[in-house]
């Protein structure tokens, strides 16, 4: 004998089809992760939990801290003050600063700059920042598990940004205004340059190389086009134009942790443009999507799978990877610089 259904019953079973008919399924991910997000004007460290949406703590660290980097293992971020001539060194198990190193400088007016990590995550580079345009800057080489700086070398002048090439053995760096070097990432030795597009050397902003592929990404502020490269040949492989309403000033570009996506950051110049980030498909060399997500500075970080990708705006935002669609917001009611993402 069946059990009959009561009208509450029946009710409910209804209300369920027409509520699973209309509401998404949450977005998931394999492994919960945690956001690091460097607050500039604060001098802190936020700690923020993704999945209970929340700031779980602020951690002091230095003046201006700007650019943050992982180690080997996730289990710790290099951060440079640049506004102090140091790098602290944070714990994350222990949420705390285990150690500061401060760069040998001996001169006026130079302090920490940009910053960035060898692929394995066993060497980090981080280059002077001067106030003055002219000034002969020089690049520090610290290991992660020393947590010493074990050698410097010369890295030109008005250093605006550095990376490393997919198999750890280049260091590009960008000087402002006038070029990319390559350096052996391990005697520091000068390679060669990679040859900018012509009549754009004085625009070139940002650089990234990808952790995957030996291709790299060069942006030239309002000029509206990103370079790709090659970082065995030093050879431009394609020139990537912004599409319409996708153009502006593009700044910094990041790599998502698996190479499939870089990351531009536009800035809008007229009315008619976007603040937020360009997304580049690196095997297609081609804009997919703009994130419309307001101002970014710096922070651009996918997690370790790869199905996430946290942007620092005016809130710490996320999209899903999959669909390239925004999942959630975060006010942390400051200015955002840097960020790294780690599993839980």
């Amino acid at each position: 004998m069946k059990t009959p259904i009561t009208i509450s019953a029946g009710l409910a079973i209804v209300a369920g089809i027409f509520f699973s008919a209309f509401v998404t399924a949450p977005v998931t991910h394999a492994q919960p992760h945690m956001v690091y997000a460097v607050l500039q004007d604060e001098g802190n460290l936020a700690v923020v939990d993704p999945e209970k949406g929340r700031l779980i703590q602020r951690i002091q660290i230095g003046r201006k801290p700007d650019m943050i980097a992982l180690n080997e293992n996730d289990t710790k971020v290099y951060i440079s003050n640049t506004g102090d001539v140091t790098v602290s060194i944070v714990t994350l198990s222990s949420r705390s600063v285990t150690q500061v190193l401060r760069l040998p400088v001996n001169r006026r007016g130079i302090y920490a700059g940009p910053l960035t990590r060898t692929p394995d995550g066993l060497k980090i580079f981080v280059a002077e920042r001067s106030e003055t345009a002219d000034e002969d800057l020089r690049i520090y080489v610290i290991d992660t598990r020393k947590e010493l700086i074990v050698r410097q070398f010369d890295g030109g002048k008005n250093i605006a940004a550095m990376s490393v090439s997919y198999d750890g053995g280049k260091l590009f760096v960008l000087n402002r205004g006038e070029g990319v070097s390559v350096y052996d990432a391990e005697t520091c030795e000068k390679l060669g340059t990679v040859e900018l597009i012509a009549g754009f050397a004085a625009d070139a902003a940002g650089l990234a190389c990808s952790p995957t592929a030996p291709k790299g990404y060069i942006t030239y502020g309002t000029r509206n086009t990103v370079q790709a490269f090659n970082t065995e040949s030093y050879k431009n492989t394609a020139t990537i134009p912004m599409p319409k309403y996708k153009t502006g000033n593009q700044t910094d570009v990041v790599f998502g942790r698996d190479g499939r996506y870089a990351f531009v950051i536009n800035r809008k110049n007229t009315l008619k443009e976007v603040n937020g980030v360009n997304v580049i498909d690196a095997a297609s060399d081609t804009v997919v999507k703009l994130f419309n997500s307001g101002v970014v500075r710096r922070g651009i970080m996918t997690s370790p799978d790869g199905k996430i990708c946290y942007i620092a705006a005016e809130d710490l935002k996320w999209y899903n990877m999959e669909t390239l669609e925004h999942i959630r917001s975060i006010s942390l009611r400051t200015t955002i610089a840097g960020i790294a993402v780690v599993n839980k």
